[in-house]
């Protein structure tokens, strides 16, 4: 195992006997809870948040807070009706066991983890009782995210302290929201009175240019110029991985799960690749991406030798290939046994960061993709073609993604004006 760079969190680790979360800090192994549960990844946020605070104030040795006392879990299935020693904390804790048990694979669904970063705002409040919970805690919270960083990772040596990074007004305002939901959730199974949800939804969303809390630069599409040289930087696996989401406008975690098995009407001019899972599927919509046929080309030269059951892209091809320098040949290593078959979004997502570094072009990230293909739609093929490639339930969206055009407006100036 390597040694953790300076600039870098310590990681939550599992402890292989008693299957519990465990995270090293102030020289001392703290253990969080049973691995992958929600109360390991709230203790973890806790900890970490305390102990940024005492590196910040320069605190090094001073012991961290000591964890509360674990509670005894809920019945499955089991609910109180509203008690007056039901917390805040209880109230979190049974929101998330109660994602956790109803959808599945909830870990990779947004609400799973929303409701983490939720519980992780109300922490400081976790022992209020949850019936007195009202607008004047919702607004101390909502304070507190503004106010307070997300994080700040602690400097290197020699270095000067590193600006800390502050939610923006936007994402205050989704934790916010999510902390009411957490309690319609609550009063839909009579932990907590209706009044409570009545009077929480009274509490204002942070107006623009009213709040310290900074505003979110709007995603933009990537310029093809950029994305070519950054190309030029990537491995062969991770260039055709880019140039797919391109040439198609899925998702990147949609292109990370293709299989050929996925895909059908492969005798016709156009492709229509349909996943096992996505983003709306719980809503019971079906999802039909087009391969057309320059991005057929990649996935038959990337699927080449793999089984149709086998991912097309791999991270495992992604590995420096045999080369000879001078007299010596240098074999290709192989791919770590950490490496799965699938890319993830944080690893494209990295890989297009060092490769853009390493052309000198401007940071962008894969998601931007989608927003060049679709707004490349809109001006060649109209709205109707964009909701229908993108998968939009409705068009609004699909607005959102490709917005009508000065060449739309200048157009009609033309013709009527």
């Amino acid at each position: 195992m390597g040694r953790r760079r300076a600039d870098e969190l310590p990681a939550m680790r599992r402890h292989g006997r008693s299957n519990q979360a465990r995270v090293r800090l102030g020289g001392r192994e703290w253990f969080l809870g049973p691995w992958g549960s929600a109360e390991a990844r709230v203790e973890y946020h806790r900890l970490i948040a305390a102990w940024l605070e005492n590196r910040a104030n320069g605190r090094d040795r001073e012991p961290l807070p000591p964890a509360p006392a674990p509670e005894p879990a809920a019945t499955p299935q089991t609910f109180e009706r509203v008690t007056d020693d039901l917390t805040v904390g209880e109230v979190a804790l049974r929101w998330i066991e109660d994602i956790e048990r109803t959808i599945p694979n909830f870990r990779r669904n947004s609400k799973w983890s929303a409701a983490i970063v939720a519980a992780s705002a109300v922490n400081e409040l976790r022992n209020m009782p949850a019936k007195e919970f009202g607008p004047r805690a919702l607004l101390h919270v909502q304070r507190r995210l503004v106010e307070t960083p997300a994080f700040q990772r602690p400097p290197r040596k020699g270095e000067p302290p590193r600006p800390a990074k502050m939610r923006s007004r936007r994402y205050v305002n989704d934790i916010v929201a999510r902390v009411r939901q957490m309690f319609e959730w609550a009063m839909l199974n009579e932990l907590v009175p209706e009044d409570r949800v009545v009077a929480l939804s009274r509490v204002p969303a942070l107006a623009y240019g009213q709040t310290a809390a900074p505003e979110t630069e709007p995603r933009t599409a990537v310029p093809d110029d950029v994305i070519d040289r950054t190309i030029a930087k990537l491995t062969p696996e991770a260039a055709a991985f880019v140039m797919f989401v391109r040439l198609t406008g899925c998702r990147p975690s949609e292109a990370a799960r293709m299989r050929l098995a996925d895909i059908v009407d492969r005798d016709k001019p156009v492709w229509r690749y349909v996943p096992t899972t996505h983003k709306t599927k719980h809503r019971g919509k079906s999802r039909h991406i087009p391969i057309g046929p320059k991005a057929q080309r990649i996935v038959l030269a990337r699927a080449a030798g793999r089984p149709d059951d086998a991912t097309v892209f791999t991270p495992q091809r992604s590995v420096p290939q045999p080369r000879s320098v001078d007299v010596i040949r240098i074999e290709a290593r192989k791919p770590s046994p950490r490496v799965g078959d699938a890319f993830t979004k944080d690893a494209i997502r990295i890989a297009i960061a060092r490769a853009a570094a390493a052309a000198g072009v401007p940071h962008w990230t894969p998601y931007q993709l989608r927003y060049s293909r679709l707004r490349e739609i809109r001006r060649l093929d109209g709205r109707d073609a964009v909701q229908a490639t993108a998968g939009h339930a409705d068009a609004r969206m699909s607005d959102h993604y490709a917005p009508p055009g000065w060449e739309d407006a200048a157009a009609a100036a033309l013709r009527s004006g």
